[in-house]
């Protein structure tokens, strides 16, 4: 028997959606209904292009008009259809993941991350899904932290920076140390950066430690400030010179 096609001009289709609205459908119902309609009408081309047949639906979840849709979308025997509406939706979870990185390390809270979304998105995030996207930035940074590193740095400038933190309820500043390599080919690189409460001699022996066991074997010249007990830390993981910054040529730090 061959298939059937109802044609409907746009008037016939407004005045259709105009009568389910009345009758109590809302937007979000009227949208889930046209989006699976549209992906049944393109798995129908793709099936009579690839000779391939349906085979039920599987869950997709999409937010609209702050309400999550429960998306019935299409499948195929041979599972190589996707629909073009999934690369829509796969954009969206892509650009909430960038917003809450970006959002994540500025400083932001999770729950403050939530109050953006639900003002962006109209929907309420927990705690724990908003936690589920910042946990791909936290993998990125310990990616990052524990990256291999060249064997040979001629030249390290290692220095703290105190940054307000805050920890619970209360906010203090405390000391983010930061190694600064300066390959052969004059190029610069940040090796690591690593937060504690305070700056110490003891600390930069750590971070130095952590350094050599990233790659690092050898450093001719590490240039530093007037720490207490900073020369004799670094010259117990790198046999190097030690210099302050004022001693230093001032081609270095341009």
């Amino acid at each position: 028997m061959k298939k059937q096609t109802l044609e409907l001009s746009q008037d016939q289709i407004i005045a259709a959606l105009s009568l389910m609205q009345e009758r109590g459908f809302d937007r979000s119902s009227l949208l889930k209904m046209t989006l699976e309609a549209m992906m049944r009408a393109e798995r129908d081309v793709h099936n009579e292009e690839e000779c391939d047949l349906g085979n039920g639906y599987r869950p997709r979840r999409a937010f609209a008009h702050g309400k999550t849709l429960e998306l019935q979308v299409p499948r195929t025997r041979y599972g190589n259809f996707k629909p073009l509406l999934l690369s829509v939706l796969k954009d969206q979870d892509e650009e909430m993941h960038r917003l809450c990185h970006s959002l994540y390390t500025k400083g932001l809270t999770t729950e403050q991350v939530g109050d953006v979304f639900e003002e962006l998105y109209g929907h309420n995030y927990s705690k724990q899904s908003i936690s589920r996207m910042a946990s791909a930035t936290k993998e990125e940074l310990l990616g990052w932290l524990e990256r291999p590193l060249d064997a040979v740095y001629p030249m390290l400038f290692i220095d703290c920076t105190f940054v307000p933190v805050r920890r619970e309820k209360s906010v203090a500043k405390e000391a983010f140390y930061t190694v600064l390599g300066v390959r052969a080919d004059a190029t610069r690189e940040v090796l690591t950066i690593v937060n504690t409460p305070t700056e110490s001699a003891s600390g930069w022996e750590t971070v130095l430690h952590d350094l050599k066991a990233r790659g690092v074997r050898k450093v001719y010249l590490i240039v530093s400030d007037g720490l207490t007990g900073i020369e004799h830390a670094t010259a117990r993981q790198f046999a190097v010179s030690h210099r302050s910054p004022a001693s230093c040529a001032e081609g270095i730090w341009s």
